[in-house]
This record gives structure tokens, C-alpha cells and sequence, in this order.
């Protein structure tokens, strides 16, 4: 075999071998690597940890930082910024001679010296700029890091680069913004794999760094149950954004969890098998692991509240016996359910051929899965497995998936974060990128608000604040307003929030019509009352009410007559709901109709068919909305159509997005809903840029004096629908219809600047002028604005041009001046500046503006 050649890499890795042993060895090897290739960043490195002097040390990260601007390099760097850089023997050979004195041959001549003194002070000049650079950035504070654990390969790679991504996207938007009081945020990222091997490993090297404040992770049960202790031992705050089993956060103080965990994700799935498919008992295929074990144990505790689990099964998490565990689970469910729903707390590759198993078996019975088969990336599945069987439906029908983010009831601004990530990374956000953003976010909300030093002297009291931080939020009345809601922990220190039931369309997964909602009763003649009714439900020690899912769509036909001054419009539109249950889903109101009692009229279709109703409606009429005018002329107006019911709140009846708006092109909403060839928008010198659907939900954290209202502990919600129209003034033909008379105005003020200083009558009169004229057009391109108390930005442009004129003013009467006391040399160098300095200052202003609103 021939032998290995000596290479920088090889030399590089025998002296990482030998530091300990030998430290003189791995300094001649390093050196004997950089002869090799001296462009070999990692033996810069490794050479800077083996020598034992400052000045050597501070010369080797220099040059190591100068082949990669590595952050960890930089600040090293800057620990030793008092030591001497001094190159190492073993590469004194690397360094450049230094350059033979110059000899002086003759005395340097007047033009030569003013050229030394102009390269002088421009160099100081540049130094001074860099000083002041520097300093600012010092000025920043030392970066303040999070861990992201999660199993980045394996079977779960998938999701968990969903996470990786959201963390990351939201941490650029908060560096971006200047960090945690001064602090940037640095990502760490380890990958266990989804090994509890590899978790261990990792817990104790985050421990061992001692570097970051809280963990976000780790993905899988098995992975964070391991973690957790060392943690403990450690008092590092974690968050998992996805391991659902109960006993992480139970056994520890330090762990929390940002979404639901199976307690709660089976308290629902017990009461929907129960309650909504009317069935008295179950079957249940778990995965042999930490997430499968627990999502059955509390399954079968939770559903002895309504009936009886007939059939439990364990699929082997081994890869070699997992067809076998399949084949055998799919038998015994077919022979001992009795077409019982069956519950799955299974990871996706195994849900996939257990449905696939069942149904191709015959078993038409209702599948429930757990969170972990909710993501649109099982569904693409599913699909895909139809498609190659060429069995279309046959996989995706009769589904019923718990999750924590349902994609048509996103909020307002989750409906936005999921446009910029989709826009970011090209593909919509999985549920698991939704939780870990919430983990994160929740703990840069106890970093902002919990005095924390930011320092390795206070790291310790820096995580016990987090914690208590998180621990804190307690109820929905101490609540930290997060992504999907708000988001607070029970005792145990998992979320508070409810289980989304989808189910598929064929295409997607959407909102199943009927859901159930955490309930909070007031008093216990309420729970009694709303238990004898059947709204409300008890699991355990959990109250869940009933809540009726509206499918809903709008399609705009017409916008116009928009009145800035009052911030009203007229809108046509159809309007469409879908639903379950009685009628009462259909009584709403728009909130914000200029009508106050604006209602849908009669439908123009109305149908009901097993038991799903379908109404349609046409709404034309008058709306109003809060609009800024902050960047005026340069605004972006959003003009909104809210509709709310007007009796029920969100905990019985929630509002979402119709899956005939999910299939449209995003660009379709901009057609007329009553003709496709048309725009929807007739306001002119306006342009609509985009239409999006969302709900919200608002209310008061007080009961308002209804104490019977469901969820009066907690305050009344309602569930509202939103239409939002973008429209974007048409900025061009406004500019040069109201800025045409300024620009005119810039050019007679400029041409003042050119009269004889003796002549100081007709410049001063011009400015002046100029001034008054600029005060009476502002005040004719505003009268469209209603009455509002701060600077829009086209005032700032016309503020700049006054002040100009009023320079000019005095420019000319200190011209006139200096003339009269005989200074001519210094009128003409004012006369000069000012002509040259007036254009600037207008390309300047300008510029602003570009760069501001362009």
C-alpha cells in the first residue's frame, strides 16, 4: 500500500495528536505544515493554542483571521489586542524581510512636500473615520449565544432544518435591530441526531463550554428525557419545541416545552374519538421509543374517561424488525379493533406504512395521528405513495391529525412570518419551525426583560432569571404574546395551548368543522350548567368545549372611493361559509362598517348536505380603518374587511381559510371576483400589490361583567376573519404633479446664488419668497391628510428645501456685507462654496429619500 504523502492537512492533524504528550513536537509539525501551504487557516489555529506567548499567540490569529473572518477567531484576537504580535520561529521563515532604508539624494521640493502633508492628512483623516468605526463597534456588546439541539440528520432531518431555519431568520431580524440591549445573538447549532448517545455527548459539552444561556431542543423525547438531568445539574434553562413526552418537563424545574405535550395532545384526541366520531372504544399503534410509549399510556389514561382501548400495539423502533412489527400491528388491529378508530403515535416513515398497511387491508376506520404526522410534509407523502399505487384517496381520506399550527387558521402576523419564510427558503414552514421560533422568542423575551448581566461573571444568575422568567408565565393573563398566541406553562412546564384537529382535502391538510378549545370556567354553577348542555367537556383535570370551525372565503369584486381624510372606502365582495352545526355560525357582523349594523342579508346560495352547510353572500358597502401616513407620499395603505360573530366567542366558534383560497394563485385575489378580466381596484392613483386572509382573535382580558360567557376566567375573545387589501400610492404621477412648483422654486432660488453681492435686495427678497410659496404649497399637498400630530415624509423634503432658502438668505446678506468692508477674496469664496454646496445639499437630500422610501 503506498504510503501517505505529507500534506498541511496530515502534518496538521499528527501535531493535534501530539499537543498534549509533546508540545514542541506539534509546534515543528505546525510549523512544517505552514511551509507546506501557509494559506491553511486550521494550522494558524491550532499553532496559536500550542505556543505559550501573548505576541506569538495574538500573530497566528491574525493571520488565521486574515484567510477566514471566523467570529470565535476574532474575539480571541481581541483578548490579546495589548500583546506585541511576534512571529514564531517555527515560521520566521514565512515572514517578509523588511525593506532596505531609502537613501536621501536631494532636498524633497515645495510640491513634493505638500503632497507628503496632503497624504498626511488625508491618512489621518481615514484614520480618524476607522477610529471612530472601531470604537462604535466596540460599543457593541459581547455576543450572547443559544444552543439548537436537534437531530439535523436521521430521519427527522427534515423538520429539524425547518427549525434551524425559523431560529435563525428570527435571529437575523433581532441582530438586525441591534441585538438584546447592544447584544447580538449567536446560533449554536448540535446535531444528536436523534441519538441519546450523541444527546448525552452534547448536554455535557454545552455544559463543559459554558457558553450559552438557554438551550432550544432537544427534537426527539428519547433524545431530550436523556438531556434533561445534565441540564438540571447545571441550572441551563431548555425549551423543546417538539419532544412531547410528559416526563421531560416533570422531572425537571429546568425544562420546558413550547408547544403542547401528550397529556394534553391525548386529552383531545380521547374526547374528538369520543365526542365528534361517537365511538366507545379504540385501537392504538405506538412506536416502541420515548414519544410512542408516552402518547399511548396517556392516550389509554385519557380515553378510560369514554370508552375502552381494545387493541395496543408496538411497532419495533429497530430497522431490521420493523416490516415484521408493521405486517404483525396491521393484522391485530384489523382483527381486534372492529372498525374502532385507530390512534397512531407513530414517527412518519412508520405512519406511512401503517396507513398504507391498514387501508390496503381493508381497514376503512378512522385513522388519528399524533403531531408528529400533522406536517404538510407527511401529507406530501401520503400522496406520493397514492400516486405510485395509483390509488388516489385511498391513503388521505378519513384523517384526523393533532397539531399545534393548523396553516388556513394562521393569525395575522403567523400568516406574515409563514409569507417570509416561504419567500426566504421557497417552501412553507412546518409546524416544527412555528415551535422552536416560540422557543426562542420566549427566551429573548426573559433576556430583554429580566436584567440579566450578559457577562461570564453573571451567567449562572443570567439562566436562573430566564427560567424564572419562563416559569412566570403562568395563565393566560401572564402570558408571553408569542407566534400562534398567547403562551404560557402550566405547572409541569409544558404550553398551555390547544390541539388543532386537520384533516385532509385531498391536497393539504386543513381544519377539521369541529374542534375543541381549552375551557376555563368561572365558577363551578357555569361548568355544571355548561356540561349539562354538552358544550363543555371533562377529561382528567381538564375542562375542553366544543368549538364549530367556519370555513370561509372572500372574494373581492371592487375597491374604491377611498377618503384619506376620514380613512374610509367602498368595497364589493362575495363572501362565502362553510360549517357544521346550527346557523349561528353564519351571524356575524363586520366590526369595522362604517354601518354599524351592517349585516349579510339574505344568501344567494344556500345548501346543506351531510350535514355541511354552504352560504354564500354579496356585501357591498362602506369600511374604515386606521391608515398612517408617516412616509407620505411614499405610503403603503392596508384597508381591511373584518368579519366577527356577534354572539358566540372564539371558544365556541373560530373563523379560517377556505381551501378554495388556499388552491388560488396568491395573484388571482386581484381579480374581480364578478369579472376575472377586471382589477379589483378602481381607487386612482392608487395600486393594490397584493390581498391576504387571515384570522385574529381580540377581546378583553376581562369578563366584562358576563360571568357565564364561556372562558370568563380569562377574559371574553371573539374569532374575527380579515380581508387585507395592500394598495401602494402611485408615486410618480403624484410627485410631479405636486413637486413640480417646488422644483421650480430650487431653480429661481439657485439662480440668487449669481447675483452681484452688491444687489442683496432682489436675492433676499427671492428667498424669502421661496420660503412663503414652499409654506403655501405644503399646506395644499397635505389638505388631503386628516388631522395628525407628527411629520409625514414629504414634509421633512419641503423642511429641507426652507432651510436651504433661508441659508440662501443669509448667504446673501453676508456677500453684501463682506463687499461693503472691502473683503472681496472672501465674498468670492462664499459666492463659490455656496453655488457648489447648493446642488450637493439637494443630491444629498435626494439621496435620503432614495434610500429611505425607494
Amino acid at each position: 500500500m503506498p504510503e501517505t504523502p505529507e500534506t498541511a492537512v496530515t502534518l496538521t492533524r499528527q501535531a493535534i495528536e501530539s499537543r498534549h504528550s509533546d508540545r514542541g513536537r506539534a509546534r515543528a509539525l505546525l510549523g512544517a505544515a505552514l511551509a507546506k501551504n501557509d494559506q491553511y487557516e486550521p494550522a494558524w489555529r491550532w499553532l496559536a493554542e500550542v505556543v505559550e506567548d501573548d505576541g506569538e499567540r495574538l500573530f497566528c490569529l491574525n493571520r488565521a483571521y486574515a484567510l477566514k473572518a471566523d467570529p470565535a477567531t476574532g474575539r480571541a484576537r481581541k483578548a490579546l489586542r495589548a500583546a506585541s504580535p511576534t512571529p514564531p520561529a517555527e515560521v520566521s521563515d514565512l515572514v517578509d524581510p523588511p525593506p532596505p532604508a531609502a537613501e536621501v539624494t536631494g532636498r524633497t521640493t515645495g510640491r513634493h512636500r505638500l503632497s507628503w502633508i496632503a497624504a498626511g492628512a488625508a491618512a489621518m483623516v481615514l484614520l480618524s473615520s476607522l477610529g471612530v468605526w472601531t470604537a462604535s463597534g466596540d460599543r457593541q456588546g459581547d455576543p450572547v449565544h443559544v444552543a439548537l439541539v436537534a437531530g439535523m440528520t436521521g430521519d427527522n432531518a427534515v423538520a429539524s432544518a425547518h427549525m434551524e431555519r425559523a431560529v435563525r431568520m428570527h435571529l437575523d431580524t433581532v441582530n438586525a435591530a441591534g441585538g438584546v440591549h447592544g447584544h447580538p445573538v449567536e446560533l449554536l447549532v448540535y446535531d444528536d441526531a436523534d441519538r441519546v448517545d450523541k444527546a448525552v455527548a452534547i448536554a455535557e459539552q454545552i455544559v463543559r463550554e459554558n457558553q450559552v444561556l438557554y438551550v432550544v431542543g432537544h427534537s426527539s423525547s428519547d433524545t431530550a428525557l436523556a438531556a434533561a438531568p445534565i441540564y438540571q445539574r447545571a441550572k441551563i434553562p431548555a425549551i423543546t419545541p417538539s419532544a412531547s413526552s410528559p416526563r421531560i418537563t416533570d422531572g425537571s424545574d429546568w425544562y420546558f416545552r413550547s408547544m403542547f405535550g401528550n397529556r394534553t395532545q391525548s386529552d383531545f384526541l380521547s374526547a374528538y374519538v369520543s365526542r365528534v366520531l361517537g365511538s366507545k372504544t379504540a385501537a392504538v399503534v405506538y412506536e416502541d421509543d420515548e414519544d410512542g410509549r408516552s402518547g399511548h399510556e396517556t392516550f389509554v389514561e385519557s380515553f378510560s374517561e369514554f370508552g375502552r382501548v381494545t387493541a395496543a400495539v408496538a411497532i419495533s423502533a429497530a430497522a431490521e424488525s420493523r416490516e415484521e412489527s408493521v405486517e404483525a400491528a396491521v393484522a391485530e388491529v384489523k382483527a381486534r379493533a372492529g372498525g374502532a378508530p385507530v390512534v397512531l403515535a407513530l414517527k412518519e416513515k412508520n405512519g406511512l406504512d401503517v396507513i398504507d398497511g391498514l387501508r390496503s387491508a381493508g381497514v376503512t376506520a378512522p385513522v388519528l395521528g399524533t403531531s408528529a404526522l400533522s406536517s404538510q410534509a407527511f401529507h406530501a407523502a401520503l400522496v406520493e405513495r397514492e400516486k405510485a399505487k395509483a390509488r388516489p384517496g385511498s391513503l388521505t381520506g378519513n384523517l384526523f391529525m393533532g397539531t399545534p399550527l393548523a396553516q388556513d387558521s394562521l393569525s395575522g402576523p403567523a400568516q406574515v412570518w409563514a409569507d417570509d419564510y416561504a419567500q426566504r427558503y421557497h417552501e412553507r414552514p412546518l409546524w416544527q419551525a412555528a415551535m422552536a421560533r416560540q422557543a426562542v422568542n420566549v427566551g429573548l423575551h426573559a433576556m430583554k426583560a429580566g436584567g440579566l448581566g450578559f457577562d461570564e461573571a453573571n451567567r449562572a444568575e443570567d439562566r436562573r432569571r430566564v427560567r424564572d422568567s419562563w416559569a412566570s408565565l403562568k395563565d393566560r393573563k401572564n402570558s408571553f404574546a408569542a407566534l400562534l398566541g398567547p403562551l404560557y406553562f402550566n405547572a409541569s412546564g409544558s404550553a398551555q395551548m390547544p390541539v388543532s384537529v386537520v384533516t385532509s382535502d385531498g391536497s393539504r391538510f386543513v381544519s377539521a368543522p369541529t374542534q375543541f378549545t381549552i375551557y376555563d370556567p368561572l365558577s363551578d354553577d357555569a361548568v355544571k350548567a355548561d356540561l349539562a348542555q354538552g358544550r363543555v367537556i371533562a377529561v382528567k383535570n381538564r375542562y375542553l368545549s366544543l368549538r364549530q370551525v367556519v370555513a370561509t372565503g372572500i372574494n373581492i369584486n371592487e375597491i374604491r372611493d377611498l377618503d384619506t381624510t376620514d380613512g374610509t372606502y367602498f368595497v364589493d365582495f362575495f363572501v362565502w361559509l362553510k360549517y357544521a352545526g346550527d346557523n349561528a355560525a353564519a351571524d356575524v357582523q363586520f366590526v369595522n362598517a362604517v354601518k354599524p349594523d351592517l349585516k349579510l342579508g339574505e344568501p344567494l346560495r344556500n345548501v346543506t348536505e351531510n350535514g355541511q352547510t354552504y352560504r354564500l353572500y354579496r356585501v357591498a358597502d362602506r369600511f374604515k380603518t386606521g391608515l398612517q401616513f408617516h412616509d407620505f407620499p411614499f405610503d403603503h395603505q392596508q384597508l381591511t374587511v373584518l368579519l366577527q360573530n356577534r354572539t358566540r366567542t372564539a371558544d365556541q366558534v373560530s373563523y379560517v381559510t377556505d381551501k378554495e383560497i388556499l388552491d388560488q394563485d396568491p395573484r388571482d385575489y386581484l381579480r374581480s371576483g364578478a369579472d376575472a378580466d377586471a382589477d379589483i381596484n378602481q381607487v386612482p392613483n392608487w395600486l393594490a400589490s397584493s390581498v391576504r386572509f387571515f384570522r385574529q382573535t381580540v377581546g378583553s382580558s376581562d369578563a366584562l361583567g358576563d360571568g357565564q360567557a364561556a372562558g370568563a376566567a380569562n377574559g371574553i375573545y371573539y374569532s374575527q376573519y380579515a380581508a387585507e387589501i395592500a394598495l401602494d400610492r402611485d408615486t410618480l404621477p403624484f410627485l410631479v404633479k405636486n413637486l413640480l412648483p417646488l422644483v421650480l422654486l430650487i431653480c429661481v432660488t439657485y439662480l440668487s446664488l449669481f447675483f452681484k453681492p452688491s444687489d442683496g435686495g432682489p436675492p433676499v427678497s427671492m428667498g424669502v419668497t421661496a420660503i412663503l410659496s414652499t409654506a403655501v404649497l405644503l399646506n395644499n399637498v397635505t389638505a388631503q391628510l386628516p388631522k395628525i400630530s407628527y411629520i409625514v415624509a414629504l414634509e421633512w423634503g419641503y423642511y429641507a428645501f426652507i432651510l436651504l432658502a433661508a441659508t440662501c438668505v443669509l448667504i446673501a446678506m453676508l456677500r453684501k456685507r463682506l463687499v461693503t468692508t472691502n473683503r472681496d477674496s472672501a465674498e468670492h469664496t462664499l459666492a463659490r462654496a455656496a453655488r457648489i454646496a447648493y446642488p450637493v445639499y439637494l443630491v444629498v437630500v435626494v439621496t435620503a429619500f432614495v434610500a429611505i422610501f425607494g
